[in-house]
C-alpha cells in the first residue's frame, strides 16, 4: 500500500508526495544551485529535455536542437535531492546525481553512472544498499 497524492507547486507543475519525498516532473523544478553545478561539471553544455520529450537517445546526431539528455527522476526530502537523467549518445546510461542544497550553499554532491534503470526513490535505494551502483564525492564551487 502507498499513500502519495499528487498536487501543484509555485510554478504550478505536477509534483508528487511520497513518504517524505516530493518528486518534481519538469526540468525547469531543478534548483538553480545544481544545475549550475551540472553545467560545471559538464563544460557548460547541461540541456535535458523533461521526462517525456524527446532528446538525442544515439550518437547519430538527427537533430542538432535536441539535448542529449532526458530528466527521468528529481526529488527533494527536506535539504536533500536526488536527480537522474538519461544520458543518450555512445553508450547511453543513467546518470544518478544525489547532494543537499541549504540556502545558497550546495555540498555533499556524489555521482554515479549506470545501466541500470535509476527512476524512483525504491530502485534507487535498494541499488545502493547493494552496492550495485557506487556514488562517487566530487568536490563543487560555485564561481559568483
Amino acid at each position: 500500500m502507498s499513500c502519495s497524492k499528487n498536487v501543484k507547486d509555485s510554478k504550478n507543475t505536477m509534483v508528487k508526495k511520497y513518504e517524505n519525498w516530493t518528486e518534481y516532473k519538469t526540468k525547469d523544478s531543478i534548483p538553480e544551485l545544481l544545475s549550475s553545478v551540472l553545467k560545471e561539471i559538464n563544460k557548460k553544455d547541461f540541456k535535458i529535455a523533461n521526462f517525456n520529450e524527446k532528446f538525442e537517445v544515439t550518437d547519430v546526431i538527427s537533430n542538432d536542437t535536441l539535448p542529449r539528455k532526458q530528466l527521468r527522476f528529481l526529488a527533494r526530502k527536506d535539504t536533500d535531492w536526488r536527480l537522474s537523467y538519461i544520458q543518450g549518445g555512445y553508450g547511453k546510461h543513467y546518470v544518478y546525481i544525489e547532494c543537499k542544497i541549504e540556502r545558497d550553499s550546495i555540498s555533499d554532491f556524489k555521482i554515479a553512472n549506470s545501466i541500470l534503470k535509476l527512476e524512483n526513490n525504491d530502485t534507487i535505494d535498494k541499488l545502493l544498499n547493494e552496492k550495485k551502483i557506487i556514488l562517487k564525492e566530487i568536490k563543487v564551487k560555485i564561481k559568483p
